[in-house]
Formats: structure tokens, sequence, C-alpha cells
């Protein structure tokens, strides 16, 4: 005879570390793209900067 074993829980808990291991992953990632953003941004404040102060030095 066949019995049926309930696995609902372990079902449960696979989503949820499944879950959670996808929530890591997309944090780390918005974590990198932030610094790489940032990092662009005072890249280009800088170079604005110093554009605009040759600029205003040569007038």
């Amino acid at each position: 005879m066949y019995r049926k074993l309930d696995n609902k829980g372990q079902s449960s808990a696979e989503v949820i570390l499944i879950l959670g291991g996808l929530l890591a992953i997309v944090l780390f990632v918005a974590s990198y793209i932030t610094n790489i953003t940032n990092t662009t941004n005072n890249s280009f404040k800088e170079l604005i900067t110093q554009e605009r102060d040759f600029i205003i030095n040569k007038i």
C-alpha cells in the first residue's frame, strides 16, 4: 500500500530559502549598481567643476 507523505512544510521551507537567497542576490547587485552610479556621478561632478573653472579662468 502506498502512503502519501506530507511534504508541505518542507516545500514551504524550500520556497522561503530560495526567496531569501534571491533577495540577498538582489540586494548585493543593487549595492554594486549604487556604488557604480555614485562613482560615475562624482567623476562627472569633478569633470564639470574642472571645466567650469577652466572656462572662467579663460574669460
